[in-house]
């Protein structure tokens, strides 16, 4: 439902992604990757807009402009996710332009060819285009530039065909705007509706209210049948329609290195560690011999890799330590070169003690508690549990005054000094007095300006081929064993692998919940799957899955057992509010009456700042209906149980303060009609885009 409000979203992304085209991109790349799986045939339909079908070959040409974008822009062509990205920009475009065709035919409206040259190149040049041909001298619009370009783009016949469609793609935003501008200039706010909403805002209703929680009826006291969910879910078809969907049961073979693995990746690193400690340069053997990563960079002391740090005593300038398992990674360390910095890091701890004003009797009483906090911590309290009860910074206090590791310059100039200053660590025996108050600081970490350049060679720990073989052959067998579901069951308990689920995949998902991207994965379950077959292997990352399809949700209303466990929650609250009101309608006497007649479970509260505009009334929960009825009642009246979010409310209304008149709502006015503008073109994507009842069927190619 969001497509066209994504292509707005992204409207002017995608116009100067056709600049580029019309700019560099000369050599259309051919990237139809998926055309062998199913163009051999005669469908080569991929979806329907607005009645219309579209074509595989309609729908690759539109990618093919996107995918020259990208090229141009990028030196390469796209890989596997952009081209996937590119796909779906290029079909929210399909979507936008065929929607609203005709809109744009019924209302006359279009884009001329001399309003065509002007947006290009006249007077009104599109600020996409401006943003595009930039002087980097002044940083303005260069126009000639811009007729340097299209002179270039003409010498060639290619060159005017890409300009051509780049100009043909310019048109229906174009159209979109003169659209969004005729909503814009249609919709209006009369006076009457600029004072209701004033109204609304401001005139508050004094309640008493009687509120009953829906969990004073047992669970066990109402029963929630399957033709009770499927009433509710017709009932409330709206919030309960869902797409074509799949589900599937699946097993996972991890494809982790093997202890020998581990053993050969050491044993490299092993061999390259004296080559390493002869190198001149670090960083260049390290980028070059590493699998990405931090593989050179200075650190201060607290920063420093744990490993390093923990062996600065016995290693120099120079030195290579490891190899180390660090975060799935082998490693070797070398501490490049070590250096004093002007600027420091240390770790302290404080209390603060705030004074209540600036007077001097104020600081001087603020300056009598801090000097008792500090005896206190001098004569050997627990400083953490000092600072929790004591010290006024709360974002530290909670952490028992630790504020971490600091650089110098950091905190306030006499905070700085008196740690950096320091010579030892622990209490120091004075107040720091700064802006904020009297500091109580316990130095936990000595300054040091001390600085390590260290060179990192990481090499990532992978399965090796014969590892990967050995998951495969697994897997292989599993799924070759596996006929049906009945013996995909069977298998997985013999094996002892863990049967996993995932729902609701629908046709164009790039990924699986807890599987990750999984494209092949759908695109079997789409294709080939029927309920009870078992897929072949499909290698993903790194593990192998195999599949089984267990169930299939048409497009239309949710099945009940997708939605059982809310909408049964939903229908028992239906029932619980039913008997609730029940008793309470044969109550009578005051609201305070009522309550205690009801039982423990009723509670009686007031509120004294109800709105029409709020949907919201405090222990109730959301009880639009119950708000709406307050404003109906006459002053003393009590209104019927209301169900509400969270509980059955009885109501009566104590009183009513209207709001007071004013002269102008002007004001009032200009805020509805910007949010009813905006409204206004939201609400139209929904409904075009509801009658172009758009069919995406790309799953078949892709």
């Amino acid at each position: 439902m969001a497509l066209i409000n994504t292509l707005r979203e992204k409207g002017s992304k995608i116009i100067i992604g056709f600049i580029a085209v019309a700019i560099g991109s000369f050599v259309l790349t051919d990237l139809l990757s998926g055309q062998n799986s199913i163009l051999a045939g005669n469908d080569r339909d991929l979806g329907e807009i607005a009645g219309e079908s579209i074509s595989y070959d309609q729908f690759q040409q539109r990618v093919d402009v996107l995918v020259n974008n990208y090229a141009a822009n990028f030196g390469r062509n796209p890989g596997a996710d952009e081209l996937t990205s590119l796909r779906n920009q290029a079909w929210l475009l399909l979507v936008a332009e065929k929607s609203f065709h005709k809109e744009y035919t019924d209302l006359g409206i279009t884009v001329s060819p001399e309003e065509l040259v002007d947006l290009v190149q006249g007077k009104n040049i599109s600020p996409d285009i401006q943003r595009i041909f930039v002087d980097q001298a002044t940083g303005q619009f260069s126009k000639e530039q811009l007729l340097q370009t299209l002179n270039q783009l003409n010498q060639s016949p290619q060159g005017r065909a890409q300009w051509r469609q780049f100009e043909e793609n310019l048109i229906p935003a174009r159209k979109r705007i003169k659209l969004d501008n005729i909503l814009s200039k249609s919709t209006f706010v009369t006076d009457a509706e600029a004072e209701r909403e004033y109204q609304d805002q401001n005139t508050v209703a004094e309640i008493k209210y009687v509120h009953v929680p829906y969990y004073a009826i047992n669970d066990s006291s109402v029963s929630v049948t399957d033709a009770d969910l499927t009433a509710y879910i017709k009932n409330n078809e709206e919030e309960y329609k869902v797409d074509w969907s799949r589900s599937i049961e699946y097993v996972s073979i991890p494809i982790t290195a093997s202890a020998e693995d581990s053993l050969e990746y050491r044993d490299e690193l092993r061999k390259m560690k004296e080559e390493f400690e002869t190198i001149s340069d670090d960083s260049l053997y390290a980028a070059s011999n590493s699998d990405g990563g931090d593989f050179f960079n200075t650190y201060s002391t607290n920063t420093l890799p744990i490993l390093i740090a923990s062996n600065l005593n016995i290693i120099k300038k120079g030195t290579v330590i490891g190899p180390y398992i660090n975060d799935g990674n082998y490693v070797l360390y070398k501490l490049s070169d070590i250096y004093e910095d002007t600027v420091g890091v240390a770790r302290a701890r404080h209390i603060l003690i705030k004074w209540d004003d600036d007077s001097d009797a104020g600081k001087a009483k603020a300056r009598k508690e801090a000097n008792a906090v500090l005896a206190k911590v001098r004569g050997g309290a627990d400083f953490a549990e000092v600072a929790k009860e004591e010290s006024k910074d709360g974002g530290s206090a909670i952490n028992g005054g630790d504020l971490g590791w600091f650089s110098t310059g950091q905190m306030v100039p006499t905070f700085n000094d008196a740690v950096f200053n320091a010579t030892s660590k622990g209490i120091i025996p004075r107040l720091v007095e700064s802006q904020f108050g009297f500091h109580i600081i316990e130095v936990t970490e000595l300054a040091s300006y001390t600085k390590y350049k260290v060179a990192t060679v990481g090499l990532e720990i992978t399965p090796s081929d014969k590892t990967r073989d050995e998951a495969f052959r697994k897997a292989d067998y599993f799924a070759g064993t596996s006929a049906n579901y009945n013996d995909f069951k069977t298998n997985a308990e013999a094996e002892g692998y863990q049967v996993l689920e995932a729902s609701n995949i629908e046709p164009n998902d790039e990924n699986i919940t807890r599987i990750g991207k999984a494209r092949q994965l759908v695109t079997w379950l789409f294709r080939e799957a029927t309920e009870g077959k078992v897929s072949p292997v499909n290698e993903l990352d790194n593990q192998y899955i195999i599949a089984v399809m267990t169930d299939e949700q048409e497009e239309g209303l949710s099945s009940i057992d997708l939605v059982r466990v809310e909408v049964t929650a939903k229908v028992k609250n239906e029932k619980k509010a039913a008997l609730i009101t029940e008793k309470l309608k044969s109550l009578s006497g005051s609201l305070d009456e009522i309550a205690a007649s009801y039982g423990a479970d009723a509670s009686v509260y007031s509120a004294s700042d109800v709105k029409m505009s709020s949907n919201i009334i405090a222990n109730a929960g959301n009880a639009p209906e119950a708000i709406g009825t307050v404003f109906s009642l006459t002053e003393g009246a009590v209104s019927e149980p209301i169900a509400t979010g969270n509980g059955v409310v009885l109501i009566k209304l104590e009183g009513i303060t209207p709001a007071a008149d004013i002269a102008d709502y002007s004001l009032h006015a200009s805020n509805l009609l910007r949010n009813r503008e905006s409204r206004t073109s939201y609400y139209l994507n929904l409904l075009i885009e509801e009658k172009a009842n758009v069919k995406d069927e790309r799953y078949k190619f892709y």
